[in-house]
């Protein structure tokens, strides 16, 4: 785990040292916390290894991200802007169930990558102020060792070393605020919500799948150090 977290954070941070001075705007680190509500998958799964029908999968997941966040335009006088993320993401399960087992993932490992992008309408801009709004798309990531091995055993079904990934994509509307602090950075902070399809696939190659979808809520905060025309 703090292997991969190693390597995902110096991918991370070699794609903001090679691409911040080529782009103005803002660059800097950012941190997220959402909530997914995933539910769906009538159709029948993990078929390489056994048949369940009418499979159900409902329950909230947490997710942490953080990571480098790109504005196009943080204190610029501009209608339009673009906002970009790319982070580490690790997911934690509140409340999940699987077959009518409550499957507890705090215990397994759970990791992944996130990224977001926005486009954002500015209605307000003042010379320390901006509010802004518009569409966002996003997709998320996450892997998880042996996360179905205690449940199975609970059903009858252990002694599999299962391995299971998350993929969640989507999209909606987010809303936020830059704050300019100085001249040379900016304080952000923004929150929305996207309608997310998500998939699972399971089994000790991962090659089976579950299918469906559900609300995701996101808030986000930023520390922007502002290039080019933005500085000053």
């Amino acid at each position: 785990m703090k292997q991969r977290l190693r390597i995902v954070s110096a991918v991370i941070l070699t794609l903001f040292l090679s691409s911040g001075p080529a782009l103005a705007g803002g660059w800097g680190p950012y941190f997220s916390w959402g909530r997914e509500e995933p539910s769906g998958g009538d159709e029948a799964a993990f078929g390489s290894i056994f048949d369940f029908q009418n499979l159900q999968v409902d329950g909230r997941l947490d997710h942490f991200s953080f990571g480098v966040l790109y504005d196009s335009a943080p204190a610029q006088d501009k209608l339009f802007s673009y906002r970009g993320t790319l982070g580490f993401d690790i997911a934690t399960n509140t409340n999940m169930s699987l077959f009518g087992v409550e499957l507890d993932l705090d215990e397994t490992s759970k990791y992944g990558v996130s990224t977001k992008h926005t486009f954002a309408f500015a209605p307000v801009r003042t010379g320390r102020f901006k509010w802004w709004l518009g569409p966002s798309i996003g997709i998320k990531f996450n892997y998880y060792d042996d996360v179905f091995k205690d449940v199975l055993g609970q059903v009858g079904l252990g002694g599999f070393d299962l391995k299971a990934g998350h993929i969640s994509a989507g999209g909606g509307g987010e809303t936020g605020i830059n704050l300019s602090l100085g001249s040379r950075m900016s304080f952000c902070f923004s929150g929305g919500v996207h309608w997310y399809a998500f998939g699972i696939a399971a089994g000790e190659s991962v090659d089976d799948f579950v299918w469906g979808n559900g609300p995701f809520f996101f808030i986000e905060t930023s520390l922007l150090f502002r290039t080019g025309p933005d500085r000053g």
